[in-house]
């Protein structure tokens, strides 16, 4: 290497003063499938975001941030896999664009995951659910939520894929045992054996589980954490029903906003 490369190089960060190469720091790309609204406190978490991350210089995670847009969610998710998948980056953070999020969010699931942990969501609490993790039951298809979680990451059986981090080998890996079905949703089979056609009922398994699913099978462990500073800002249908909004809005308890409907 020539005296210019090597100062151009060491500029740039590809080798250390010492001459040995330098590791690259992973690269992220974020991205929101849209498939409603997107709230202000996801947009304000995505200009803290790009701010802190941008004072970082050469040393920054974010590489680039992606949306897509449609009425299916688990469409959206599998469009954000291909593009991620037409870059060099090692990591695919998926968050949806209720979710609101500290700035150095990316570093804490990054250093969080290490080099062992492929999957690993942080938790929110969800409509139905306290929690993003799930075990599974005797019962296919049904699944028990987790919670409390910890601060440190726990291994699970199935996640909601509202903020979570996966690195591309699993895309990779998927991919290979079932093309780029990543989020398609599973069909199990819910009447006994022997039911008539027309009268033969399935049970959905939804895009998060269905991704938990084919990512079990083909070797990853998911894990999970508690990651301080994430909030869920689900959209609930009041009315004019002015008991439930109370109601609903003591049982939120500083877990996310109502916004009132109809």
């Amino acid at each position: 290497m020539g005296r210019e490369a090597r100062m151009n190089a060491g500029r740039f960060g590809l080798i250390r003063p010492d001459g040995a190469p330098a590791r690259r720091s992973p690269k992220v790309v974020v991205g929101y499938p849209v498939g409603g609204s997107v709230t202000l406190p996801f947009h304000a978490s995505m200009l803290r975001l790009l701010s802190y991350e941008e004072q970082k210089g050469n040393d920054r995670l974010l590489s680039k941030i992606q949306h897509t847009s449609g009425l299916y969610v688990a469409d959206n998710r599998t469009l954000l896999v291909q593009r991620f998948l037409q870059t060099d980056c090692d990591w695919l953070w998926q968050v949806d664009t209720d979710i609101e999020f500290p700035a150095n969010i990316l570093e804490t699931l990054v250093e969080m995951a290490g080099h062992e942990k492929k999957i690993l969501a942080a938790s929110v609490p969800l409509g139905a659910y306290p929690s993003c993790a799930f075990r599974l039951t005797d019962v296919p298809g049904i699944w028990d939520p987790i919670f409390p979680l910890p601060l440190k990451p726990v291994q699970v059986d199935g996640i909601a894929t509202a903020a979570v981090l996966i690195h591309r080998e699993v895309f990779e890996r998927v991919a290979e045992l079932n093309g780029q079905s990543w989020f398609h949703h599973i069909y199990l089979p819910e009447s006994p054996a022997g039911t008539p056609p027309r009268d033969f009922k399935y049970r959905s398994q939804g895009e998060d589980l269905a991704f938990s699913v084919r990512a079990r099978e083909a070797g990853f462990a998911i894990w999970c954490a508690h990651v301080p500073g994430l909030r869920h800002y689900k959209t609930r249908a009041l009315s004019h029903d002015d008991d439930r909004a109370a109601a609903l809005a003591s049982e939120d308890s500083e877990m996310g906003e109502i916004v009132q409907e109809g």
